[in-house]
């Protein structure tokens, strides 16, 4: 899955980044972090990522769903989007 600029600031203030709006459009520059702090930081931005991939390609299985008339592929495609989220809270 790929994030649009938008997207991946989204995630880093959500993961407690403070981006300094006054910097060059897509290229934000965070500000009042120690190195240490970074990583931290860098790390649940990926976390989020990751979240965000996940149920997109859960939603994505859900959506086959709607698709198959075949009770089985219908059943397989309800078993992968449950799988895909369980793995969501394994991370």
């Amino acid at each position: 899955m790929k994030f649009t600029p938008e997207q991946v600031i989204e995630m880093a203030r959500e993961a407690g980044f403070v981006v300094d709006e006054l910097s060059r459009q897509h290229q934000p520059k965070c500000i009042n972090h120690t190195n240490w702090m970074v990583d931290d930081l860098l790390a649940a931005i990926c976390t989020l990522a990751a979240d965000r991939a996940l149920e997109a390609a859960a939603h994505a299985s859900n959506a086959q769903i709607e698709r198959w008339v075949d009770d089985r592929a219908r059943y397989a495609a309800s078993e992968c989007a449950a799988a895909i989220r369980a793995m969501k809270e394994h991370q």
